[in-house]
């Protein structure tokens, strides 16, 4: 890939049941205001809504899915395995590009030979955000370098995310997504990835914002696939029983002070606004707030 205004992207959706997210997604990919081509593949697990016609009505190619043999990872394969792009990114239908040059920022780092893929900003993560206008390329030298920094679980964090990022299909072809895990298998691919001596950029200049909201039991429930495939991958516990005892029990001696606590501040915040006529009959005072709020 010499020249970006001829690359070839190709959008990797995986979803089921999915329109009123993707809804907003193809709006936004249709803003998109880029010079080289791109596609849409979305891979869809036995839709019952209006998934597959919004896919259709937008020009996406779709390639079904069984519910019965979907993986996440086998999911990014077969939806790989059919993109026509020389890049491929991977997007939820919960990932909602921003701005009209996502495409082209999301690209851009691949005009580097040696990046085999790149984790797009997440609006919602201050600490990639501080850090937008350095974006860090990962390479490992060795594979104890690689191993001691996977050694705990920051890697994780920085590793590209399923939900949006870009691919060099290239390596792809070489380095297949596992298609066994629950979940993790990002993570999973870009280590293997990382261990042939391959570049990942953490991050490329593309924005974007996780549109799902979970509830407490899916949240748990998410968490837990991810801490179990994290152990299947890496054989250790997130938590050991000895600390598991020791939280607990310092849980339940905090329950109470949290409590007070908690009555205490929704007191005082509901006594500031219910005050605020009252408040109001002082003149207004000049100073600077950190004054001010030390006079109260």
């Amino acid at each position: 890939m010499s020249d970006l205004s001829t690359t070839k992207l190709s959008i990797v959706i995986r979803c089921r049941n999915e329109a009123n997210g993707l809804r907003n997604v193809f709006a936004a990919l249709r803003a998109q205001r880029c010079d080289f081509d791109w596609e849409v593949v979305l891979v869809d697990n036995e839709s019952e809504d209006e998934t597959r016609r919004l896919a259709e009505e937008f020009g996406a190619r779709i390639v079904p899915i069984a519910r019965r043999e979907f993986t996440y990872g086998r999911a990014i394969n077969l939806g790989v395995s059919q993109a026509r792009g020389e890049l491929v990114m991977l997007l939820s239908a919960h990932a909602l590009p921003i701005g009209s040059h996502f495409l082209t920022g999301a690209v851009a780092p691949f005009v580097d030979r040696q990046i085999a893929a790149a984790r797009c900003l997440l609006v919602t993560s201050t600490r990639q955000l501080e850090k937008w206008h350095q974006p860090k390329d990962i390479q490992y030298q060795s594979a104890e370098e690689q191993r001691q920094a996977e050694a705990g679980t920051a890697w994780v964090g920085e590793y590209p995310t399923g939900g949006c990022c870009v691919i060099r299909r290239a390596v792809w072809e070489e380095v297949k997504y596992d298609e066994r895990l629950e979940s993790n298998e990002d993570k999973l691919w870009a280590s293997h990835v990382l261990s042939k001596g391959y570049k990942i950029r953490c991050c490329a200049e593309a924005l974007w914002m996780y549109t799902r909201k979970y509830g407490r039991q899916e949240r748990l429930q998410r968490e837990t696939r991810q801490h179990l495939a994290l152990y299947r991958i890496t054989k250790r516990a997130p938590l050991g029983f000895g600390k598991y005892l020791w939280l607990l029990v310092r849980t339940l001696l905090a329950a109470p002070l949290v409590a007070v606590r908690y009555v205490v501040e929704n007191i005082a915040w509901n006594t500031s606004l219910v005050s605020i006529p009252w408040q109001a009959r002082r003149e207004p005072e000049i100073g600077s707030f950190a004054e001010f709020d030390q006079k109260r």
